[in-house]
């Protein structure tokens, strides 16, 4: 497996990551926003016999080596680790599943402590450091405990034993064949190319040995669900194999001198994972209920929906206003914020800041002296603090109040002759200059102008 190979499977890895983290946020919120009717009409049921199946989990973590050399680091850059599971539960409280796991990564070792020269040139043919790309096959029984758990919890603990074929091509930047080797400068001609096959060379007299070999796996650590269906694996795994050759250095080389150690070499991998289950049925479902059995002294506010929206009076904006509503208010939909519901617009793209009538339609300066003139005619004075310019028109604070008022800071500047009243005149000055852009207010500073004349 080379760079871009691994590469490309970890860019793989992160898009499936998204869309699994999308979905376990997803899950809470839906969970989050029930309440009110649906506690009583609605209510979850375990399903007996779920049908599974088989998840990917992918993910990434540290390879360390055990054998003749120390363990190195240097190379996990090259070929980062990656693990590939694919699991499945054999029962329906998911205590027990199999997983087929495959696995690649770079391992690097090299002696810290560099021997003697004459037993560097003798022993170990002056072979200090070795690289192997690992690549696996294998398949583990797993336990995750939960017959000590009345619900399976969030965080749940595992154990899980299994055997894997591992095939390994151990190789060194010692360039034996091509110059001779300077034992007393030894760091200086390490290129880290790791280009000279010990398999190939067959640098210790031996025959051709096998690039094969299966190995044992116990794998400790535990689940983090995120969602029902996004969970998250810490975990180390120890891996220990029947081959003494990971490393290049055998036990004995072939003229039945002792080179290394007894010890077989090992692996252990601490690793992180994420699995997405988006195909398995649902361990829940909800179901629907004809009719609610409630207690006399029930409070029946909490459910209350007048104008049945489906958002409870409790938390409805606008709870008598039923017709396309924004779902988070309860309130009819008002696309273009001129004050009149979708439902009622005949504009619907009404400029930002436009005097609209009853209907939403943008009125134009003469339209609303007019309306203004009509009022004046229409109604007696005592009796014009309750009429708008315009039955499009909604007061806003001041026009449902009697008696002197003081006019606001921001209208100070319309009284023109400080008699402290906001005269007709003044109030059509305002409504020119704002109509010819010569004005800061905006519609609604319009509204509450109308509303204080009306008002004082």
């Amino acid at each position: 497996m080379n760079q871009t190979t691994s590469r490309f499977i970890l860019i793989i890895a992160l898009l499936m990551l998204f869309p699994a983290l999308a979905m376990a946020q997803e899950e809470e919120e839906e969970e989050d926003q029930r309440g009110g009717y649906e506690d009583l009409l609605f209510k979850e049921v375990e399903v007996e016999n779920p049908v599974y199946y088989p998840v990917l989990s992918v993910g990434t973590g540290i390879f360390n080596y055990i054998g003749e050399m120390s363990n190195d680091m240097e190379g996990i850059g090259t070929l980062p680790p990656l693990r590939i599971n694919v699991y499945h539960f054999l029962d329906s409280k998911q205590n027990f599943r199999v997983n087929l796991f495959g696995m690649a990564a770079n391992v690097n070792g090299s002696f810290h402590d560099i021997p003697e020269s004459d037993v560097l040139s003798s022993k170990y043919e002056g072979i200090t450091n070795f690289q192997t790309e690992i690549l696996a096959l294998g398949l583990n029984f797993e336990y995750g405990f939960g017959h000590f758990y009345q619900e399976r919890p969030k965080f749940r603990p595992f154990i899980a034993l299994g055997g894997e074929m591992l095939i390994f091509n151990p190789r060194s930047d010692y360039l034996k064949n091509d110059q001779p080797y300077n034992w007393d400068d030894q760091v200086t001609l390490r290129d880290y190319n790791y280009d000279y096959n010990l398999r190939n060379a067959n640098v210790f007299d031996l025959s051709s040995y096998s690039q094969n070999t299966p190995a044992l796996t116990l794998d400790i650590g535990f689940d983090f669900a995120l969602s029902s269906r996004v969970s998250i694996r810490i975990s180390n795994g120890f891996h220990y194999t029947f081959s003494d050759l990971l490393d290049g250095i055998p036990y004995k080389d072939g003229d039945g001198n002792v080179v290394g150690n007894k010890q077989p070499d090992m692996l252990n991998f601490t690793y992180f994972t994420i699995g997405w289950d988006p195909f398995s049925e649902s361990e829940t479902k909800t179901m629907e209920r004809m009719f609610a059995d409630i207690s006399e002294d029930f409070d029946y506010t909490v459910i209350a929906d007048t104008d049945r929206d489906g958002i409870t009076d409790l938390h409805d904006d606008c709870p008598e206003q039923g017709t396309m509503i924004d779902s988070t208010t309860g309130c009819p939909l008002d696309s273009d914020g001129d004050g009149v519901p979708d439902f009622k617009d005949q504009q619907a793209n009404t400029p930002s800041g436009a005097i609209v009538n009853e209907k939403g339609v943008e009125l134009s300066e003469q339209e609303v002296i007019d309306k203004l003139n009509y009022n004046m005619v229409a109604v007696n004075r005592q009796d014009a603090y309750m009429i708008p310019v315009s039955t499009g028109w909604s007061s806003h604070y001041r026009s449902d109040q009697k008696g002197e008022l003081t006019i606001p800071e921001k209208f100070k500047p319309i009284d023109d002759d400080g008699d402290g009243e906001i005269s007709y005149d003044e109030l059509l000055n305002a409504i020119d200059r704002f109509f010819n852009g010569e004005s800061d207010f905006n519609a609604n500073d319009i509204y509450q102008l109308n509303d204080f004349f009306f008002a004082q």
